[in-house]
């Protein structure tokens, strides 16, 4: 992306009692990981040639980041993919799904990233990493399934988690 992209993001709890920090993980931090995440991530060019929105025209991106525990994250796995059990991330990406990609004032809603803390606080202990460390894995995972990128082959999910640890890295370092 060539364009200086702005970004339009909300970060949202429904976990307990819909405070603004996770296990010490204060929102402000996420919304500073979340821009930095975005624009290591367009400045890919197999990201950026590859998105749901490659070569259209508009100014902003938008979507919600919303913070769930397992049971909520269990019922929407249940409802929409047909996997009774809690699961990390969920993402509806809205415009990528969408056929007739339709741009607002020049935004481009992206959809939602649902995230289950309880899942992510068992991953991070799991894979050796922080709760920060795997919660920032999970939005550029979910980022990346906004973008319109999936992982139905071996070859789609090694792509994936190679650009999400590259970006890790990246912003992380």
């Amino acid at each position: 992306m060539k364009k200086k992209i702005k970004y339009s993001y909300n970060v949202i709890s429904q976990y307990q009692d819909g405070c603004n920090v996770i296990f010490g993980l204060e929102f402000d931090k996420i919304k500073s990981y979340v821009s930095k995440i975005l624009n290591t991530l367009l400045s890919y060019d197999e990201v950026c040639s590859n998105t749901c929105f490659a070569d259209l025209k508009f100014d902003t991106l938008s979507f919600d980041i919303i913070f769930v525990d397992d049971n909520k994250i269990q019922d929407i796995n249940r409802e929409y993919r047909q996997k009774d059990r809690p699961t990390d991330v969920i993402t509806f990406a809205l415009f990528a799904d969408d056929d007739f990609k339709m741009i607002f004032e020049n935004e481009i809603n992206l959809g939602e990233i649902l995230i289950s803390v309880d899942t992510a606080i068992k991953q991070s202990k799991d894979n050796n990493n922080s709760f920060e460390t795997e919660i920032l894995t999970l939005i550029c995972h979910g980022v990346l399934h906004l973008f319109g990128f999936d992982h139905l082959t071996n070859e789609d999910y090694n792509f994936i988690v190679k650009i999400q640890n590259d970006v890790l890295n990246a912003i992380l370092s």
